[in-house]
């Protein structure tokens, strides 16, 4: 698998850091995400969204609640992952991006890459998969 960097989230009170590659589309889902995790009370925030065309469509979070679906998957203790809440929660099934975000309890982006039970469903469903590396840079997952 090939993984290309593509952007690099400007954080106030962080360390300056390179921008690789600007783009308003990732800084606007950045917030978006980052405004949903910390309303999770979980210790590791993931936040999934499906995007058609660049607009959101859908969002999903890791919680701890069971789905027949993640139980076929095999997920630990049927737990549904935020890739899946979101697919969940979709209702359109064609041109679909998906963008992984992962927030430690501080609200600091960490590696959000999915999981090897879920990238091969991904991979099938979605066009494109970008996810969050710690070091505020976006990579893109190619298939």
């Amino acid at each position: 698998m090939v993984v290309r960097r593509l952007w690099v989230a400007e954080v106030a009170g962080s360390n300056p850091v390179t921008l690789i590659m600007h783009s308003s589309k990732f800084k606007k889902m950045y917030h978006i995400a980052k405004e949903v995790a910390l309303e999770n009370g979980r210790q590791k925030k993931h936040v999934s969204l499906i995007l058609v065309r660049n607009r959101i469509i859908s969002i999903g979070t890791n919680h701890h609640k069971s789905h027949p679906m993640a139980k076929r998957i095999g997920y630990r203790y049927d737990e549904v992952h935020s890739e899946l809440d979101a697919l969940i929660r979709c209702k359109e099934r064609k041109n679909l991006e998906l963008i992984n975000f992962r927030f430690n309890r501080f609200g600091e982006m960490r590696i959000s890459r999915p999981c090897t039970l879920c990238i091969p469903w991904c991979k099938m469903i979605f066009d494109k998969i970008y996810y969050t590396s710690d070091t505020y840079s976006y990579e893109r997952l190619e298939y």
